[in-house]
């Protein structure tokens, strides 16, 4: 059985390795030739749920599904958990469409606080007062932003919310990360599928313009939804929420350094002043965690009981 330390590492480098590849997705987005994001949000929907159709009938863990589905609240937790999740996908790709990959990074650097005040009054994890100091910091940072901008940042906040409510509600529901993400995929398919189909129906390539290549990134595009979703799924089932959320800071901070360097916007000095109270929130915040106990060693009795019962 693997200690809680040990758990608790698995959780932060499944969060981390999750954070990094969402950071990269912008890349994947900036690369495809389609116009409509919905086009975008729609293959994901598709090719994953196709994916991990294939993983859960080898896996034969259909069983498994029926079961969860019997429960009438996870059912409707899954409902919303599927809305969330696509309107946080369609707000996202739009704005990397639109030329907002900043507005996105502070999208998601508003949302583990988000999480974390959910993770409070919903879930019941306690925050001590380094962890609302920490929290401070980026409220300050988001309205230095809003302050500094004139106005809120929509674009931000809306992710921020979206994916906030997803991450608490899967959290709540105990479900395992696969399994749930199968539930979620097959929800949107239908929508997905229907969408595409009435692109077909209008005369509109649904490959992202057609050609082999396009053919391909379509296709890619599950690869690019399941993978850090079920990684992060997996560090949120292993931390608490506090901890799993900003760990998540990897996401935005990865997307920031991509829209100055790759995408070319405009870093500015408000933009410093609002991310620097931001950075600063989480330097107090994982400065202040405190390390979880060592495991006691084993006693001579304990040691000799398990080589013996060894093979």
């Amino acid at each position: 059985m693997a200690t809680a330390s040990k758990v608790r590492l698995r959780g932060i480098g499944f969060a981390l390795s999750a954070a990094f590849l969402w950071g990269l997705v912008p890349l994947y987005i900036a690369v495809v030739e389609a116009i409509d994001p919905l086009e975008i949000v729609a293959h994901r929907a598709l090719w994953a749920g196709v994916i991990l159709l294939v993983y859960m009938l080898f896996s034969q863990q259909m069983a498994a599904v029926r079961a969860v589905l019997s429960n009438r609240r996870i059912v409707l937790g899954f409902m919303f958990s599927a809305v969330m999740l696509t309107v946080n996908w369609g707000f996202f790709v739009y704005a990397v469409q639109s030329g907002q990959v900043i507005e996105a990074a502070l999208g998601y650097f508003i949302y583990p606080l988000i999480a974390v005040v959910l993770g409070i009054f919903i879930l019941r994890e306690p925050l001590d007062w380094l962890g609302w100091l920490a929290v401070a910091f980026v409220v300050g940072g988001v309205v230095a932003k809003a302050t500094l901008v004139q106005g809120v940042p929509w674009i931000g906040v809306l992710l921020a919310i979206s994916f906030g409510l997803y991450g608490v509600v899967r959290k709540k529901m105990g479900v395992d990360p696969i399994i749930g993400m199968f539930i979620e995929t097959m929800a949107v398919m239908p929508l997905a599928s229907g969408y595409l189909a009435w692109m077909l129906y209008q005369g509109q390539p649904i490959f992202y313009g057609g050609g082999l290549d396009n053919v391909l990134l379509a296709l890619l595009a599950g690869v690019v939804t399941v993978v850090p979703l079920l990684l992060y799924l997996a560090g949120n089932r292993d931390l608490p929420i506090a901890m799993a959320s900003l760990l998540f800071y990897a996401n935005p901070t990865t997307q920031l350094c991509l829209g100055v360097f790759y995408f070319g916007a405009v870093f500015s000095v408000n933009d410093a002043v609002s991310f620097g109270l931001i950075w600063a929130g989480i330097v107090i915040y994982f400065g202040s965690r405190p390390r979880p106990p060592a495991a006691p060693p084993a006693s001579k009795s304990a040691t000799a009981l398990s080589t013996a019962g060894g093979s």
